[in-house]
């Protein structure tokens, strides 16, 4: 290829590139502005219900008690999933050793599912009957917004 083809090859190479960045630039402002970006449910909570001081404190204590029972949960979960992977790769096909691991990332799971459930009613615990009301609203469209 002469210096000239080279030169429009890598041209055409440098625009697309261009192209491309501006179509995702512009695809994320105009087309789908919340990509990427979740609101999480305490989030929600903290900005749409205004809590007294004892509520706020109280929710912090459980947020923090939640945090600890989900992070040591999602360590066994990893470790249940690199089991998994492991007699995945030893056995090829579902084998005594592959259900016995995939057991056991589904059981963490579980109770990750269970500790989260047990965690947004104790939240709503904290709560007066109009606050109630709105956080339902809150994890319903949580929920709603999670299943799309």
């Amino acid at each position: 290829m002469d210096r000239k083809g080279l030169r429009s090859a890598f041209l055409t190479i440098v625009l697309s590139f261009l192209a491309g960045v501006v179509g995702i630039l512009l695809g994320h402002k105009y087309i789908m502005p919340n990509a990427g970006k979740t609101v999480g449910l305490h989030d929600q909570i903290h900005t749409e219900l205004v809590l007294d001081k004892a509520q706020n404190a109280q929710l912090h204590e459980l947020e923090e008690t939640f945090a600890e029972k989900k992070s040591a949960l999602e360590i066994r979960m990893k470790k249940a999933n690199a089991r998994l992977s492991a007699a995945m790769q030893s056995s090829h096909k579902m084998s005594p050793e592959v259900m016995a691991a995939k057991e056991e990332y589904v059981q963490v799971l579980d109770e990750l599912q269970t500790q989260t459930i047990a965690h947004i009613f104790a939240m709503r615990g904290l709560l007066n009957k109009q606050q109630a009301t709105r956080f339902d609203e809150i994890v319903q469209r949580s929920f709603h917004n999670i299943a799309q």
